[in-house]
């Protein structure tokens, strides 16, 4: 009897195939990290592998169910299934564990909620109109939604400090702060940047501003961080006032959160309460045409348009901002070794 031939192996697919349908899978990717990031999972294997069957109870789903996610984000290099069934973090998923520095745990919540994927789901609208959506399909602006609830609040701010917290050291020792003797951040979430900033300078005192339930998240973490004693804290609204008095006014990733007549506002205000001698810091991603920056910021860019109407600017654009808000551009400071660069302002 003979054999028969031997099928052939099946041509594997182009590198570039593959990579987009990865590509066109990402929200369902998106969607299974804001369960693991939920449910804690990452945080189960922080002590080595452990089988669906032992995470089962803590993950609060059937084994099966479990297994059959966990392999799914294997595929992403998200976990590892061993030969023996069971799963190991891998240094992807090391970052969704609660503990990782940094952590992008709070980033796969806060950008998986439902409220903010309501409105991508507006993304054609959005494009054709330049009219941002998270308001308009959820009856509140994001920063309400985000304010109304201390877990949402508290999330956002370590979401900030996940995703630019590497970059505060740089920032901190990028540019010359002991210039100032009293710095002000506004809109300064969880006050992780000003903290770096006072660490690497103990010449000078802090603040940082922002809405009331992010204040107090920041009163604890600055209190953590043994500064309380350097650094105040205020809570209140930049589009109407902010505290006055302060040699610098540091405006770090904010003003990409708005419209130009919303930043216009912001910087007027911190205009209005800085002395003579005072200057505006505004530290942002400075576009220019065709510069990689080696961060997903391009699409951090795309949900300021989605959820807020805000964006990226150039040089130029930064200038003709601090121009309407009756400020001159003093210099843009490149830090070395980020992607951030400070735009420093003074009263025209």
């Amino acid at each position: 009897m003979s054999t028969p031939a031997a099928l052939p192996m099946p041509a594997r697919q182009p590198e570039a195939y593959l990579r987009l349908a990865e590509l066109l899978i990402g929200s369902r990717i998106a969607m299974a990290l804001h369960i693991i990031a939920q449910r804690g999972i990452a945080d189960e294997l922080e002590n080595g592998p452990k089988s669906p069957e032992e995470m089962s109870p803590s993950a609060g789903m059937p084994v099966e169910s479990l297994r059959r996610l966990m392999r799914a984000l294997s595929y992403v290099g998200v976990f590892q299934e061993n030969p023996d069934g069971r799963f190991t973090n891998t240094a992807v998923s090391a970052y969704l564990c609660r503990g990782a520095e940094p952590s992008l745990r709070e980033m796969a919540l806060v950008l998986n909620d439902d409220a903010v994927l309501r409105g991508w789901q507006q993304l054609g609208k959005v494009l054709e109109t330049s009219a941002p959506a998270f308001a308009a399909v959820n009856g509140k602006t994001f920063f309400e939604h985000i304010s109304s609830d201390s877990e949402r609040s508290a999330n956002m701010a370590r979401f900030m400090k996940g995703i630019y917290g590497p970059e505060g050291p740089r920032i901190a020792a990028g540019f010359p702060f002991g210039r100032f003797g009293r710095i002000i951040d506004i809109g300064g979430a969880a006050g992780h940047i000003m903290a770096d900033i006072l660490h690497v300078h103990p010449g000078i005192e802090g603040a940082v501003f922002d809405l009331p339930p992010t204040a107090e998240v920041a009163c604890r973490f600055l209190a953590d961080q043994g500064l309380a004693d350097r650094c105040q804290v205020f809570g209140g609204d930049f589009l109407a006032s902010v505290t006055p008095g302060y040699d610098a006014y540091f405006i770090k990733s904010t003003l990409h959160d708005w419209d130009d007549d919303h930043s216009v506002q912001i910087l007027c205000n911190c205009r209005d309460a800085m002395p003579a001698h005072g200057r505006v810091l505004v530290t942002e991603i400075v576009l220019e045409r065709g510069k990689p920056i080696g961060h997903p910021h391009r699409f951090i860019d795309m949900e300021m348009m989605v959820s807020f109407g805000g964006k990226e600017r150039t040089a130029d654009e930064f200038g003709t901002l601090l121009s309407r808000a009756g400020l001159r551009l003093e210099e843009v400071h490149v830090v070395r070794g980020s992607f951030f660069s400070i735009v420093e302002g003074s009263k025209a």
